[in-house]
């Protein structure tokens, strides 16, 4: 027989103006609080307040955790608290030639220009865009370098890379780039 799942806490850590901090999940929030104080977290000088709210196991507590973090949106969690682009990897062709690189671009690209992947949105996994194009993740990863030179993608460390809006050339890029002008 299974053991039961363990009663677990979802806390949240408020500051002096009552403004939502963080949000976690643990068996033992003062604990966890301690941990946070040790991991030196940007936030924990700003806490002030903590309220636990106790679930019967850890998976209800997950879940009451990810609708949270998405509907509350704390300035200092990061997992959970981004819109992901709608992705259907079974709508994606299988990549095929020699320049797989160009074409796995070409394809991320066309998802932001054409407004699917909307800007400020979390793009998907490059393993999950490497399946569903037939090719390596390495690859893939070198058409987001692409794009992101380019400016159609920006990275975040440990949170992902997003949709961004391509900015706009110079106004004398013509004379930068040799044009007559």
């Amino acid at each position: 027989m299974p053991e039961p799942s363990e009663r677990t806490a979802l806390y949240r850590h408020y500051d002096a103006n009552n403004g939502l901090l963080y949000i976690g999940v643990s068996k033992n929030p003062q604990t966890r609080w301690m941990a946070h104080r040790g991991n030196r977290e940007p936030w924990i000088h700003h806490s002030v307040r903590r309220v636990d709210e106790w679930y019967d196991s850890r998976e209800q507590a997950l879940a009451a955790e990810e609708v949270a973090i998405r509907t509350e949106r704390p300035p200092f969690n990061g997992k959970h608290n981004y819109n992901d682009v709608p992705f259907d990897p079974a709508s994606w062709p299988q990549v095929k030639g020699k320049r797989h690189v160009v074409a796995v671009a070409d394809l991320m690209r066309q998802e932001v220009t054409s407004g699917r992947w909307p800007l400020g949105y979390r793009i998907p996994p490059l393993k999950a865009l490497a399946a569903a194009t037939g090719v390596s993740p390495q690859l893939v990863s070198e058409a987001s370098a692409v794009l992101q030179r380019e400016g159609w993608l920006r990275f975040e460390a440990g949170h992902g890379l997003f949709a961004q809006q391509r900015p706009k050339l110079p106004h004398n890029w013509f004379h930068r780039f040799g044009f007559p002008g």
